[in-house]
């Protein structure tokens, strides 16, 4: 089974296609099951750019209307990728709670009201301390917020970073990171394997796949896949790749949901 459990159509700001041209790609490609998540960023640091969804409710009646009319091609799921900062958790679960999403991605793009997309969030720091502080907030978070089923791209700084890249980048502040996989371990709560990391001059997934490997040999059961996708050209962007090596990092299932329930599924 070939599925797609991130993507952004033109209800994020960032977003270059519609759903359904989403859709008429992934059944291009074969894939059976696609979940849209798109950005919900409360108080986005820059003005100019308003990460948020207008109207949830059409957002979702569109893609029920799209999910019956693909039914015999496609399974589309109803989901959103919800932004963590520390002051706008309760409205966050306000927005998850009053919505009837099928998945929920939670991720960390904003640091102190810093985006390490635009780069000033490494001023002053040395390439350790922006991993170390990165991963600190994470954590932070996840400790005290439950309204998501996986965490997205765990090691989203090494895709923006201007620190030049290592192979050994996955080792910084490891406590840090196996603090959050056990962490999301005790919750109940999964992670992302993000194919948009395979763009990078890693050449690899975000997070990288000794992190999901210690995440399998934690405990951990719950696994997505998706690819990012912000335009049709990478929807499905190496997802067969990725799945082939979450076999081998011993995963013998990948996780679907609908109505915030997972489903596993044989690899």
């Amino acid at each position: 089974m070939l599925m797609d459990y991130h993507i952004h159509s033109n209800y994020s700001a960032d977003g270059e296609m519609t759903l359904e041209e989403a859709c008429l790609r992934a059944i291009e490609l074969g894939i059976d099951e696609i979940a849209f998540t798109d950005h919900i960023d409360i108080d986005w640091p820059d003005p100019s750019i308003d990460f948020d969804i207008n109207s949830i409710e059409q957002y979702l009646l569109d893609i029920e209307s799209l999910s019956k009319r693909f039914c015999s091609q496609l399974k589309i799921k109803k989901g959103i990728e919800i932004g963590l900062q520390p002051h706008v958790l309760t409205e966050n679960s306000d927005i998850i709670q009053s919505n009837p999403f099928d998945f929920v991605i939670g991720s960390v793009h904003i640091i102190d009201r810093l985006d390490p997309y635009a780069g000033n969030y490494y001023e002053g720091k040395t390439k350790e301390e922006s991993y170390q502080h990165y991963y600190q907030e994470i954590l932070n978070l996840i400790e005290k917020y439950n309204d998501f089923d996986v965490l997205g791209h765990l090691d989203y700084i090494r895709r923006y970073s201007p620190h030049p890249y290592s192979s050994e980048d996955h080792t910084l502040s490891y406590d840090l990171i196996e603090q959050i996989l056990r962490t999301l371990i005790d919750k109940g709560k999964g992670i992302e394997v993000n194919t948009s990391g395979y763009r990078h001059i890693s050449k690899c997934p975000l997070p990288s796949f000794s992190i999901v490997k210690r995440y399998r040999e934690l405990g951990g059961e719950i696994i997505t896949v998706g690819s990012d996708a912000h335009k049709t050209k990478y929807l499905g962007y190496e997802i067969k790749t990725a799945i082939e090596e979450i076999k081998k990092c011993g995963f013998k299932y990948l996780t679907i949901f609908e109505s915030r329930k997972p489903k596993f599924i044989k690899i």
